[in-house]
């Protein structure tokens, strides 16, 4: 039933849609076998535009190739001959998908052109708006949300939606959004290459800069990490000229590099680390074995409690209050802000399962920093069964060898029971285990994710707590 034309056909739309029209990418996979969906295609005016036009391009050539047969053979021929090429095509959709896009690529770009122009003139409109920029290679989305939260107790607070950080997704939510009551701009500004937080800082003009961290997230894609560096400190370059800066100091990379782009633009420093860089310095520091959170005291703030798992959560606390405090709240406004931090979900989130289960839900979480962080989460549960689920890391390149070595060994000395899908990063995972004097018989290995989730039950007792770490799409799988 896997050949089925239909059905290669909506799974090559849908991979199309996941590499989110990259043809280069999507040409390395659009032939794979076909695999059971995990979501629904979002049929966009843009899916449907290049569905139809592959679909003509597919009876195009089947006409064509019918017809040169009817005139050198017979009319039964060429039926046959049309017949067959409809039903190659459709197994190989991907390539008439190539085709329309490419077909479709101009008025496509010039149609979003339009959009951005347009939030560009939009923007210009609101000269008392204060626009906070926000990138990294982890961390973006946590800290969108918990800068969100506290700005609010002051102020009326707009923040781009869920993952939509592109210049299309950032220019449409201006035009449908923004209007006089917004006092802030919160922009969560995701890049791929070099060029991309330009272009979304040439739209925004960010009046304050927070850099969360760069690591080797999308480094097949950035090709190297100096190449990574430069994307994501277009950040601080492009901000406006007295832009102020929010740094991570716990991040090596923007510690070594972050003098020579801030030309002498004002700058701050967080750290979940009480790095000497950071404002302020943590303190009493209580994690909850229940699940319930982390209570700490942050410089003149005391007595705070914040309900997610993980101490990075410190550093992106401190980064909330140097920006409030920046803003003008008053310490009031900004404790009652912290308190009303929730979870990010698929971000170390709790939940409680069956049978005195607690199962931790990174799966939205897939950098090396934060399976580290996931991991120091795990170890701090000492009273309980540890179990750890991951697929891995993408898009690591070169890196991939090393940095899966590496989260084996991190496990070995934490986790009881290690649950491995299969693919080309988990035998390194395997390799820093076993390497670690990891007990062999507790690495569990899976052939997909919906396999290791339909079988958890069965390896699971009362009392557990599970994390699952990362999630991979199926255009990695």
């Amino acid at each position: 039933m896997n050949l089925l034309p239909f059905q290669k056909i909506k799974y090559q739309l849908y991979l199309l849609q996941l590499e989110n029209y990259n043809l280069p990418r999507f040409s390395k996979i659009f032939w794979r076998k076909f695999k059971t969906q995990r979501n629904k295609i979002d049929w966009t005016a843009k899916l449907k535009t290049i569905f139809l036009i592959a679909f003509l391009i597919q009876f195009i050539l089947a006409i064509t190739g019918g017809w040169m047969m009817y005139l050198s053979q017979s009319l039964t021929v060429a039926i046959i001959t049309a017949v067959i090429i409809l039903y190659l095509l459709s197994l190989y959709f991907g390539i008439c998908l190539i085709l329309a896009t490419i077909i479709l690529w101009p008025l496509d770009y010039i149609l979003k052109q339009k959009i951005i122009n347009k939030a560009k003139t939009k923007i210009k409109q609101y000269p008392e708006l204060k626009i906070v920029g926000i990138t990294g290679s982890y961390g973006k989305t946590t800290m969108k949300e918990t800068v969100a939260e506290i700005l609010s107790q002051k102020y009326k607070v707009l923040k781009t939606e869920e993952n939509k950080n592109t210049p299309l997704g950032i220019s449409q939510l201006i035009l449908e959004k923004l209007d006089n009551n917004i006092d802030i701009l919160i922009v969560e500004m995701g890049a791929y290459q070099k060029g991309d937080i330009k272009t979304l800082c040439d739209i925004t003009k960010p009046n304050f800069s927070i850099l969360t961290g760069i690591n080797e997230s999308h480094l097949e894609r950035f090709g190297s990490i100096k190449n990574t560096v430069l994307a994501k400190f277009e950040i601080v370059v492009n901000a406006v000229k007295d832009a102020k800066i929010i740094l991570n100091a716990d991040n090596n990379l923007i510690k070594e590099n972050y003098k020579k782009y801030l030309n002498k633009k004002e700058t701050f420093f967080y750290s979940s680390e009480n790095n000497k860089l950071s404002k302020y310095q943590i303190s009493n520091k209580n994690f909850f074995m229940d699940g319930s959170g982390i209570a700490f005291d942050l410089g003149n703030f005391s007595n705070l409690k914040i309900s997610i798992l993980g101490e990075y959560m410190l550093g992106t606390t401190m980064a909330g209050v140097i920006l409030a405090e920046e803003l003008g709240l008053t310490k009031e406004e900004i404790k009652q802000g912290i308190k009303n931090i929730k979870p990010i979900k698929h971000r170390l989130q709790l939940i409680k399962g069956n049978n005195n289960i607690l199962v931790i839900d990174d799966s939205y979480n897939g950098n090396t920093d934060g399976v580290r962080e996931a991991i120091k989460v795990l170890a701090k549960f000492k009273d309980k069964r540890r179990i750890y689920v991951t697929p891995g890391l993408v898009e690591t390149g070169d890196k991939n060898k090393e940095l899966h070595y590496n989260i084996g060994k991190q496990l070995s000395s934490v986790a009881n029971v290690v649950i491995l899908i299969k693919n080309s990063a988990t035998p390194f995972i395997e390799q820093g285990l076993l390497e670690n004097n990891f007990i062999k018989e507790n690495i569990i290995f899976f052939n997909s994710a919906p396999e290791a989730h339909q079988n958890i039950q069965n390896i699971t007792k009362s009392g557990d707590v599970i994390l699952f770490q990362n999630d991979w799409p199926e255009n990695y799988i």
